[in-house]
């Protein structure tokens, strides 16, 4: 019961963002205006919770003394939680290519993943992400006090 409710009320926030998003003008493809990024969330998030929604009411309830989430779901949502607020707290400091290169290793390995898999991975992914937004892109992502 909790899920769906859960879902229904997923439904409405991003079904308000989505509106939200379009009262700001759009723009082009070319030059995306400030309601442009609203609209694509609000319409990915919708689109994302009426498949929970229709999932979670397909389902058949959790009885009341049924736990409904694991010690090892909940365990992967700390991680995950933990990770995120790391890398929060550690790009300003090292930088984005260090602390991706961190927030990907040490969260696979919290996930399961073997040394080897996690460390050649978060390389991978912190070389591509980098070379995507700084490079291709030109974001600009921060250096960190340590490189400066």
């Amino acid at each position: 019961m909790t899920e769906r409710l859960v879902a229904l009320a997923v439904v409405a926030a991003s079904g308000g963002y989505l509106l939200s998003g379009l009262a700001l003008p759009l723009g082009s493809t070319a030059r995306p205006g400030p309601g442009f990024f609203p609209l694509a969330i609000g319409a990915f998030g919708a689109i994302m919770a009426l498949v929970w929604t229709a999932a979670a009411f397909r389902r058949a309830p959790v009885a009341a003394g049924e736990p409904g989430i694991s010690a090892d779901a909940r365990g992967r949502v700390v991680a995950t939680a933990v990770a995120l607020i790391g890398f929060c707290f550690l790009l300003r400091w090292v930088g984005y290519p260090v602390a991706a290169l961190v927030f990907v290793t040490l969260l696979l390995r919290w996930l399961g993943a073997g040394w080897r898999a996690a460390v050649v991975t978060g390389i991978a992914s912190a070389a591509a992400s980098y070379y995507l937004f700084g490079s291709l892109l030109n974001v600009p992502l921060p250096h960190g006090f340590l490189f400066d």
